[in-house]
């Protein structure tokens, strides 16, 4: 009984404590008050864009990234596309990437980092965190490049005799 009363006790809490998020008219809704606006972000939508209400000035542009063919080919992914959405946070010039998620969770994970201020500037500390959190993985894996410093140098030479010649480490 005392598990069930504790149990209890915790998901009131959270659901007395957590913020309810809606994306209303071009309106980024935080328990019914304006927090910033928004362009796109719709359910089919490739792009969002995440600006200040009270000049409508961009702070953040988020876009969904597909790369076809790089991953492995499973049962849930028969092309092999690699699908993220890259959020770039203008004006510091700096960027993360996040994969499975939408533009409201996104959305949901900048607002409870509070790296936005009230004024409409970012709080670089804490932008730096988000940084540090997700960073740039697909980016960073489509970017690796294996480097083979081998070189191979074929040099075609009259046949010292008959069959399949092979001389290794001789100039």
């Amino acid at each position: 009984m005392k598990k069930t009363i504790t149990i209890l006790f915790f998901l009131i809490s959270a659901l007395v404590f957590s913020q309810e998020i809606k994306l209303k008219k071009g309106e980024i809704l935080v328990d019914d008050k304006a927090w910033l606006n928004y362009d796109g972000c719709g359910g089919f939508s490739a792009n969002c864009s995440l600006m200040l209400t009270s000049n409508k000035e961009e702070v953040i542009y988020m876009k969904f990234v597909r790369v076809p063919g790089v991953e492995p080919i499973t049962n849930y992914n028969k092309t092999g596309d690699l699908t993220y959405i890259e959020v770039k946070f203008l004006g510091v010039n700096r960027s993360i990437e996040l994969e499975n998620v939408t533009f409201k969770k996104i959305i949901t994970i900048i607002y409870n980092s509070k790296c936005i201020n009230d004024d409409g500037s970012f709080d670089e500390d804490k932008v730096q965190r988000l940084i540090e959190k997700y960073g740039t993985p697909c980016s960073d894996r489509l970017n690796k490049t294996t480097t083979n410093n081998n070189t191979i140098i074929i040099k075609e030479e009259p046949s010292r005799g008959s069959g399949i010649n092979i001389n290794l480490g001789r100039h």
